[in-house]
């Protein structure tokens, strides 16, 4: 399948490191993917590895969720999906080697995952709990349900989709869609609820309604007093400041809002809109649409967005046709598409997710081949 001569990626990661290491690009502890930010490096304040290019089989895997990378660039966090429930693999990126399988629970969906502040715990969601991940010991140091979700006779509890952790570690925020009466052809929901949980004692220590059925991607500004939640009614604006979150508004019009990346500095949020392919670009220091990127993929699926840790380039994965899927490139400065840094030659038939390392230079997908070498895979890829 597509392969390439590294030189010319292995100087870009040399590069990178040198950036920053002088101080050009911005290190870790910021946003690298959709609702994700990259932990701390552990390593004193050396650069961030890039992986070393390879395709990683993850044998058993359905499918395989976005990974995290750990802040010093050295592990890949992976929720599996399995025909026996989900687990957390750890992929080591210089070697490839699965270090290890961890299992999480028995049902065939890997929710939603993000780092504690100090990169040393994932906070995980299942389908009725918050697992807590130790990334020192690949062990899972708790799992704690939700909180009883009220719902009428013959209704089933909403999932927990959305996920994020204060900046001070000391408060984890769990968006859970309403209750649902799975009756087609006519399904009824209640609206949603945003969960508190207290790191410290682990528990639940409070909810706040939501003015959405299906509350989605979760993104925290720096200094953690203000969220922001998407949703099919639009982007949901959240204070944080109280002991509770407060709804402050909805600042879009409505209209499916899924995923959401945080430019590093916090100004800015890209939000994607389904099913049209559009990027709605929202300051966030007047709440206002500052612009649409259209992505012009027709009947063309967006498997997922990441940025890279300085904030000029805005990734988005798209499922091409065969052989390989593409990752496009945006100015941020513009919004405009930069074509000379489109990627397309990887060894995967088909993209299911996209992070960027924090390197700056490295891209990790998870995916599926069908026909060449079939099974669930990571590729990791310098650029």
């Amino acid at each position: 399948m597509n392969s390439r001569p590294p030189v010319a990626r292995w100087a870009a990661s040399l590069l990178a490191a040198a950036l920053v290491a002088a101080g050009v690009l911005v290190g870790p502890g910021v946003a690298t993917a959709t609702g994700a930010t990259a932990a701390p490096s552990p390593g004193g304040g050396k650069p961030p590895v890039g992986g070393v290019e390879r395709l990683v089989p993850l044998p058993g895997t359905d499918w395989a969720q976005r990974a995290l990378i750990s802040g010093d660039g050295r592990r890949a966090y992976i929720g599996e999906e399995t025909q026996t429930g989900n687990r957390l693999g750890v992929v080591d990126t210089r070697s490839g080697a699965v270090l290890a399988d961890v299992p999480i629970g028995t049902e065939h969906w890997s929710g939603t995952k993000t780092f504690s502040p100090d990169g040393r715990l994932i906070y995980l969601t299942g389908a009725g709990t918050l697992n807590i991940f130790d990334t020192t010991t690949n062990t899972v140091r708790a799992s704690v349900p939700l909180p009883e979700q009220p719902h009428p006779d013959g209704w089933r509890v909403g999932s927990p989709y959305s996920l994020a952790v204060s900046p001070d570690g000391a408060t984890a925020y769990v968006g859970q869609g309403g209750p649902f009466l799975d009756a087609p052809p006519n399904p009824a929901f209640l609206p949603g609820r945003l969960l508190t949980f207290s790191t410290a004692s682990r528990t639940f220590t409070g909810e706040t309604p939501l003015p959405t059925l299906n509350p989605r991607d979760l993104v925290l500004r720096p200094g953690g007093a203000t969220g922001y939640l998407s949703s099919p009614e639009g982007l949901i604006r959240l204070d944080l400041t109280g002991a509770h979150p407060a709804v402050v508004g909805t600042i879009t019009s409505p209209g499916f809002i899924d995923d959401l990346v945080l430019a590093p500095n916090g100004a800015t949020v890209y939000a994607q809109t389904k099913p049209e392919g559009r990027i709605q670009v929202i300051d966030l220091t007047t709440d206002t649409l500052a612009a649409t990127i259209d992505l012009n993929t027709g009947f063309r699926q967006i498997a997922g967005l990441a940025m890279n840790p300085r904030g000029t380039r805005l990734y988005v994965l798209i499922q091409t046709n065969l052989p390989s899927p593409t990752v496009a490139a945006y100015s941020t400065a513009t919004n405009r598409p930069v074509p000379k840094e489109d990627f397309a030659e990887f060894d995967l038939e088909h993209g299911a997710t996209l992070t960027v390392g924090p390197d700056g230079h490295t891209f990790y997908v998870t995916g599926t081949n069908y026909n060449d070498n079939p099974g669930t895979f990571l590729q990791i890829v310098s650029f």
